[in-house]
């Protein structure tokens, strides 16, 4: 028997009759079942670290106050010394006594606590 005959067979062979009934509802759930997963996993995968990261940033820039030691996202370190409601006035140069203003956004992380804290020991 070739290979082209065994095709030949299969493609005739009678399909049985869908189910009518409650059991094609159980069918439909079987068949969705997969996708759900696949999309609980993706958001777990996906956007619930962004959502956490998120909600660590927005803690983190609430948390800015005066001689925090920050870092921008231009890569500027400076020392905070004025926290305004959407502005962080930074202490960029000791000499020369530079200040920038920068919107608080602008602020990547926090290098070091409060100097207060280390002058008042």
């Amino acid at each position: 028997m070739t290979l082209f005959d065994l095709l030949a067979q299969t493609a005739t062979a009678p399909t049985p009759a869908p189910e009518a009934g409650p059991s094609s509802s159980g069918a439909l759930w079987r068949t969705l079942m997969p996708l759900a997963l696949i999309l609980l996993i993706m958001w777990a995968v996906l956007f619930r670290p962004k959502q956490k990261e998120k909600k660590q940033r927005d803690e983190m820039l609430g948390n800015l106050k005066k001689y925090d030691k920050v870092l921008t996202i231009g890569g500027i370190v400076g020392t905070v010394m004025e926290v305004r409601e959407d502005e962080v006035i930074l202490k960029v140069d000791d000499n020369s006594n530079t200040r920038m203003k920068f919107i608080r956004s602008a602020i990547q992380k926090i290098l070091s606590a409060s100097e207060e804290k280390t002058s008042s020991k």
